[in-house]
């Protein structure tokens, strides 16, 4: 087995045991996120080479640059949530709001989510990635339902039975696949990624079209595709804000990962059906997610209907299906789970301080917290795509692929829901910052209440004026894999 590999499988194996056995310690809350940060230091040296081009086929094991890059935002956000946790669950138990077992149990939990989400990514098989997505299911449903009271616990439910429904849908549209491979694909390996991309001329087509369909609309649940998504503003609100960090950047990934997959190997099959479905899906959740961002009052749920809108607009780009429309999709995946954890902190932040949700009652934010002011008002810009940040590099690139594929009729309609959705955070966030203060705020000074915030607005600004050649390379060699271009 690939050394770097191993070393990582060893380390999130053996940090989920400490964390879970330990749980009951003192010292969980600093355990847990030296844990992660050793974690994506492992990550860095096992996927830095594939994103240079190299490819990971290993027995079981299989990563190439999109596998590296979906597992290297889960390990960057999955270290920053870590360590903003620290201040964020420290002021919860300190407030009473939490008690003191609950503390251990909180990262535990998180340790094993970050790692299920990472090993997924490693599976050559789409049987084992279906087990890793229904896996994060799972174990984040007790995130979402942390707080145990009626809302998150109603939350929690929804999200469980919803999202288990879609996964048992994707189940079914496995079963069609492995239908379509009999005589096609040698039986021991009739699920594995690289054997269905090589077979992918012998498959059947009529098969391949319904698993396709019972796929993107299983997995899709979890994507959070309108109207697949009643599950996705109820968890992101309720969960802590941590946590819905990681449920918005990177957890929707796995399930978009599980589709693009698919979505690979039906594009050969059946040009064109696969692209077709996810741009009706991506056009219905980007209009309704912006219409319902105008209308939202509670901030954490503002921000969920904004994780739907940025799904919506990588549906769009693998549904143009172009190369260009497919690098921005991948790139806006990339802009997105780097800046949105960015408002989900800050909302934390911003919530713990005033006690509320409710962005009518949240005034004087740029006195009262003026770095947390600071870094919400940034990362509403940043999600909206105003430049120089890395999500406007990523929605100019789709306008232009749009363009490009004469679709000038999906370019004003994506243009006309991007000015909606700027309406909404101008109408509902910018006004928090001005006014009087009409409460006392006692706001969190403690360092991870702000590092983690520092470090990815710096990041999503780097790559919004600079994309490094390798990244731009790496982008290029994932829209050939996508497309079908390399050889199996």
């Amino acid at each position: 087995m690939n050394a770097a590999l191993l070393a990582l499988i060893c380390w999130m194996s053996v940090s989920s045991a400490v964390c879970v056995l330990g749980r009951r310690s003192g010292y969980i809350d600093r355990i847990m996120p030296f844990c992660t940060m050793v974690q994506l230091v492992l990550a860095a040296v096992l996927c830095v080479p594939i994103i240079d081009g190299e490819v990971l086929d290993d027995g079981m094991f299989y990563m190439d640059g999109m596998s590296a890059v979906f597992m290297m935002l889960v390990a960057m956000v999955g270290a920053m949530a870590s360590v903003y946790s620290m201040g964020y669950i420290g002021y919860e138990s300190e407030e009473g709001e939490i008690l003191t077992r609950d503390i251990g149990q909180y990262y535990a939990l998180m340790m094993v989510f970050i790692s299920v989400m990472m090993l997924t990514f490693t599976a050559r098989s789409m049987a084992i990635v279906w087990l890793g997505i229904g896996a994060t299911t799972l174990v984040s449903t007790f995130l979402v339902g942390f707080h145990t009271d009626e809302e998150s616990t109603e939350a929690a439910w929804k999200y469980i039975i919803l999202c288990s429904v879609g996964i048992t849908i994707a189940l079914a549209g496995y079963t069609l696949v492995y239908a379509s491979t009999i005589g096609a694909v040698d039986s021991d390996a009739s699920l594995d990624w690289p054997a269905l991309m090589a077979a992918a001329d012998s498959l059947d087509p009529a098969l391949m079209k319904m698993a396709m369909v019972l796929i993107i609309v299983g997995f899709g649940t979890k994507v959070g595709f309108v109207p697949l998504h009643a599950w996705l503003p109820d968890a992101h609100s309720q969960a802590p804000s941590p946590v819905s960090g990681l449920l918005s950047a990177v957890l929707l990934n796995c399930a978009m990962y599980g589709i693009l997959r698919f979505y690979s190997i039906s594009e050969l099959v059946n040009p064109g059906f696969a692209s077709s479905l996810l741009l009706v899906f991506g056009i219905v959740s980007l209009v309704i997610a912006a219409l319902f961002m105008v209308s939202s009052k509670d901030l954490k749920r503002m921000l969920a209907y904004s994780s739907i809108e940025n799904m919506g607009l990588i549906a769009i780009g693998f549904g143009i299906g172009s190369p260009l429309a497919i690098a921005g999709a991948v790139l806006q995946i990339i802009a997105h789970s780097i800046t949105k954890p960015i408002l989900f902190f800050s909302a934390g932040n911003v919530i713990q301080a005033y006690g509320t949700r409710d962005m009518r009652r949240i005034h004087g934010l740029g006195r009262s917290m003026p770095f947390t002011s600071f870094m919400l008002s940034a990362g509403s810009l940043a999600i909206v795509g105003a430049p120089p940040f890395a999500v406007f590099v990523s929605e100019f690139t789709l306008l232009s692929a749009s363009m490009d594929a004469g679709m000038t009729w999906l370019t004003i309609l994506m243009v006309l829901a991007l000015a909606i959705v700027f309406g909404g955070f101008t109408r509902n966030v910018f006004p928090m910052m001005i006014g009087a203060c009409d409460r006392e705020v006692h706001a969190d000074e403690r360092p991870s209440r702000y590092v983690p915030l520092a470090i990815l607005f710096v990041t999503t600004l780097a790559l919004g004026l600079f994309m490094p050649e390798q990244l731009k390379d790496c982008i290029i060699g994932i829209v050939h894999t996508i497309e079908g271009v390399a050889v199996w």
